[in-house]
């Protein structure tokens, strides 16, 4: 099983974007409302990298602009900072994802196969779509990435990876702590964290251990020169 390297860390937050989680998107998510208070709270403690709320190689502070939830940006999409604030936020996450061993192990065919789709870039865009069309922006979702990406269903994105719950909770709850640092409010983040959490029944394989690493074949760096390689047909996002 391929171990994400520091170069990938460079290039994913290189990229100027990120999160996930991996994922895609899917329509169903669009509806959150109600669902805030579910989530995400108190998870601020957990990540461990030192990304901070800052977006790697953006230059923005995740969510700034709005973080707070009492100024004048009336919406969770004006409090993110918009397209570009959500971009950010989602570059920021991502680079404390992948300091975790565990979900790094998913993402090692995107970021160690030039073959592999969807790129980080890919799933930077497809993400802040879903979060950007969530939080009441005009972003649409499923759509076509810049790169010719077509951002899939939350379900069919992870299909092969066979994700356990253990693994899924994990990731919202250091998604959740990048926000916080950020100054994203509490009330803002229970919404964000919704979105995420709404999705685990299309992500988490109930039959799979509860943490990685990923051991399914979806999660594979083909050898150099080898043909195809497992991770080039299935795969994260």
């Amino acid at each position: 099983m391929s171990r994400i390297s520091l170069y990938s860390l460079v290039l994913i937050a290189g990229v100027g974007s990120a999160l996930a989680a991996c994922g895609s998107d899917d329509d169903t998510t669009s509806n959150n409302a109600g669902a805030g208070g579910k989530s995400a709270a108190g998870a601020g403690g957990k990540s461990s990298a030192g990304g901070g709320g800052k977006a790697s190689g953006g230059g923005t502070n995740a969510g700034e602009g709005g973080a707070g939830g009492e100024g004048g940006a009336s919406t969770l999409y004006e409090r993110l900072g918009g397209h570009e604030g959500i971009k950010g936020a989602i570059a920021a996450i991502v680079v404390e994802e992948l300091a975790d061993d565990d979900i790094a192990s998913f993402f090692a065919p995107n970021l160690q196969d030039a073959n592999h789709q969807p790129q980080p870039g890919d799933i930077i865009d497809c993400f802040t779509a879903l979060l950007g069309k969530a939080a009441g922006g005009p972003e649409k979702y499923p759509f076509t990435a810049p790169g010719g990406h077509v951002c899939r269903s939350m379900a069919a994105a992870h299909a092969d990876l066979h994700i356990g719950g253990g693994t899924f909770d994990n990731f919202v709850t250091i998604a959740a702590g990048v926000l916080k640092k950020a100054k994203v409010a509490d009330a803002d983040i229970a919404v964000v964290g919704a979105v995420l959490t709404g999705t685990k029944g299309d992500i988490v394989d109930p039959d799979a251990p509860e943490n990685g690493p990923c051991v399914s074949p979806a999660c594979e760096v083909p050898s150099e020169g080898g043909a195809g390689g497992a991770g080039g047909a299935g795969g994260s996002n």
